[in-house]
């Protein structure tokens, strides 16, 4: 009973305590400032003027390759050698050699080799495949040439020119 009375006397002095409100006053609103200046807009981009393009536009082959040169297209896009030997028989010189065409169709034109030595042309054999002209079908075709010259060649460097322009056979 001891123990209860001390805190039932501590009760009673928290309940009776005085409870008050205090009211926080908020400050009036103030009024929004007025700019000293008008600024200026930003300014517009200057609008960009296109000449409008004149003229054919790309030819393009089967595989929508650009046409640039009509002469050497078919050869630098479609057409690759290998296995080429140049050699001697019966006292004539010939060359005989694989190309392959990676173009889905026929492609018919001319092709000749030079043989060279210090920029001096010493020979030249126009290909053809065992038909007679050169057309070739997609893949690997087999030709052959003759070479015209008077000194051995086998030795020298060559170029490949194309002689007559590549087409597509329909």
């Amino acid at each position: 009973m001891k123990r209860l009375l001390p805190m039932l006397f501590a009760m009673l002095l928290i309940g009776c305590s005085a409870q008050g409100a205090h009211l926080i006053y908020i400050p009036e609103s103030t009024p929004t400032a007025t700019p000293l200046f008008t600024p200026t807009p930003p300014p517009e981009p200057l609008p960009i003027i296109v000449d409008s393009v004149t003229g054919m536009g790309f030819l393009t082959d089967e595989n929508g390759i650009p046409i640039l040169n009509e002469t050497t297209h078919y050869y630098d896009y479609y057409i690759s050698f290998s296995q080429m030997r140049v050699f001697e028989e019966n006292g004539e010189t010939l060359i005989d050699a694989v190309i392959t065409n990676d173009y889905p169709k026929k492609l018919s034109g001319g092709l000749q080799v030079m043989f060279l030595n210090d920029g001096v042309k010493y020979g030249y054999a126009e290909l053809h495949t065992a038909a007679g002209d050169l057309v070739l079908l997609p893949g690997e075709n087999r030709v052959y040439g003759d070479v015209l010259t008077e000194v051995d060649v086998q030795m020298m460097e060559y170029a490949i020119e194309v002689s007559v322009p590549f087409v597509p056979e329909q």
